[in-house]
């Protein structure tokens, strides 16, 4: 019986179209062929062009900065002594990797003290990032040790007095670290400045620890001026108050400086005698002891003031 049936629909129905709507023409737009997808390909090409190729680049490669080749014009007159102040200009003009080329020229040619000088153009003169300014520092604690101190005349030192105030009696630990920071300072200017230490005290008993201090510098002549005095806190260990003093003259020294053409100081996490040390320059401390030894008046402050 079903048998019949199909056979029957089939023969009926063999030459009947049923994809073909009535009524309805089909252009070539609408022809089955125009249904079928085009192959979507996985990645699309992209075309040659120059002006996007030099956009784009290549991220894995960077160009190396190119530094000009130190010039004899830049060495200076290496058979004449140098200043403090020497390669100065150079500083002011050029980047601290120039700097670095520049005292690698120096110590090539055997010119140490040059080359001393030129690390320390990158503490003082230029803004350095901080990697620059911690490998100049190591430049100058190599070479500083092995050459002659700038001053060599003890009548050409510049007195100075360091002195630290405390409400209570000063312990001697606290005495023997201030006259250790004192020496620092000697050593640190290369023997330009004599440095006496000196403790005022109120004489209320012993000191406490942790107490609180005073910290200012002046010269040991009336006619002189200070610094702002600076407050401190630290404990009766050596080594601490030590690291404490060392850090409050460095930040006395460097705010004195900032009324002259210096960079600010730095911000770097290092003990305050390796800061006191290395990051005050022998030109900075000359300096610096100079607008302590004259006497101010309001016209030395207005010419002293930059333009």
């Amino acid at each position: 019986m079903i048998g019949t049936i199909l056979l029957t629909w089939h023969f009926r129905t063999r030459k009947l179209d049923f994809m073909t709507p009535r009524g309805v023409s089909l252009n070539s737009e609408n022809s089955p062929e125009s249904f079928r997808a085009d192959p979507i390909p996985i990645q699309p090409e992209i075309e040659e062009d120059s002006e996007s190729s030099e956009v784009l680049g290549n991220p894995e490669k960077t160009e190396e900065a190119i530094i000009p080749e130190i010039t004899d014009l830049d060495l200076g007159d290496l058979e004449s002594s140098p200043g403090l102040d020497s390669y100065q200009k150079f500083g002011t003009v050029n980047t601290p990797d120039r700097l670095f080329e520049l005292s690698s020229a120096l110590r090539a040619r055997g010119q140490f003290e040059r080359a001393l000088l030129a690390f320390e153009r990158i503490i003082d003169t230029v803004n350095a990032d901080p990697a620059a300014l911690k490998e100049a520092a190591q430049g100058i604690r190599t070479l500083a040790p092995t050459l002659p101190r700038w001053s060599i005349d003890p009548s050409s030192e510049i007195n100075l007095v360091l002195h630290l105030g405390t409400a209570q009696n000063p312990s001697d630990k606290l005495k023997s670290a201030l006259l250790e920071v004192a020496t620092l300072i000697r050593e640190s200017s290369s023997h330009q400045l004599a440095v006496t230490p000196k403790i005022t005290t109120s004489n209320r008993g012993p000191a406490v620890l942790d107490s609180p201090l005073t910290l200012w510098i002046g010269t040991s002549e009336k006619k002189g001026t200070v610094t702002p005095v600076m407050t401190l806190r630290t404990s009766d260990d050596p080594g601490q108050a030590i690291a404490d003093i060392s850090f409050a003259v460095f930040q006395t020294v460097r705010n004195q400086l900032s009324e002259l053409s210096y960079p600010p100081a730095p911000s770097l996490q290092e003990s305050g005698q390796d800061l006191l040390s290395t990051y005050i320059t022998r030109l900075m401390w000359r300096d610096f002891a100079q607008t302590l030894s004259k006497e101010r008046n309001p016209e030395q402050d207005r010419q002293d003031s930059p333009n």
